[in-house]
């Protein structure tokens, strides 16, 4: 057989197929999006606990058909995060206080035992980065001013992760970042005071006092302290009256 026939005999994909294919990514695509807009919402509290959100309002605030949103809905069902009531629609689930417990029971064995990992793991140039989050996050002292707390929010989230990232334990890492939107989401309902702002910072710093002393059982033990204080913060607040000033 010639070069010539050999190579004519390779099959082609049609028109078609790549019509097919790009349609299938475009609609992927557009899932995600709505995915990604709703969950960025409830993170941010833009869609707080027990609001309706419908595809139509969805579909118009990203211009998509509403098929691609039933789709991000429903994966967002799938994550716990929105909950699917006949004729109701999609709502925001709320927490109840036995949840909030049982979700800290677990984020708090995950997490201690990531700090444990992290304190003989972590580099120097990780060790570092703490200290400059720390710094910026408590540049304006123990303010709780909802500007303030908006800003150290995400400055909270990036300390927690470098340090579950330092552990280089992939398998508890995954379970970590399963949980974290949760735990943000629970954070909307925490009433900060000044007191409970300074302890926060308290624990940061020694945490990486821990982590410089390379000590796994120091490490650990003030994770579980800490989350522990948020735990007991986030029970106090779901059992009280809403506050129109608690941080979002």
């Amino acid at each position: 057989m010639s070069p010539t026939s050999k190579s004519s005999s390779v099959p082609t994909l049609s028109s078609d197929t790549y019509s097919l294919s790009s349609d299938l990514t475009t609609r992927a695509s557009s899932v995600q999006q709505a995915y990604a807009y709703v969950r960025d919402g409830i993170i941010s509290g833009r869609f707080p606990e027990g609001a309706r959100i419908t595809e139509k309002e969805v579909s118009e605030a990203l211009g998509l058909s509403r098929t691609p949103v039933r789709e991000g809905l429903r994966l967002l069902v799938a994550d716990g995060l929105l909950i699917l009531r006949a004729n109701a629609g999609a709502t925001v689930r709320t927490w109840t206080t036995q949840e909030i417990r049982d979700l800290y029971a677990v984020r708090i064995l995950i997490e201690s035992e990531l700090a444990a990992l992290a304190a003989t793991r972590m580099s120097p140039a990780t060790l570092a980065e703490l200290h400059e989050i720390q710094d910026e996050m408590e540049s304006r002292g123990p303010d709780i001013s909802p500007a303030n707390l908006d800003r150290i929010a995400p400055l909270n989230r990036n300390f927690h992760a470098r340090i579950s990232e330092s552990a280089g334990n992939p398998r508890l890492l995954a379970m970590r970042t399963k949980g974290v939107d949760i735990k943000i989401i629970l954070l909307t309902r925490r009433s900060y005071d000044r007191s409970r702002l300074a302890r926060t910072f308290q624990h940061h710093r020694e945490l990486i006092d821990a982590f410089t002393a390379r000590d796994p059982e120091w490490a650990r033990a003030v994770m579980h302290g800490h989350l522990r204080s948020a735990q007991f913060a986030l029970l106090e607040r779901a059992a009280s009256p809403v506050d129109q000033n608690a941080a979002r």
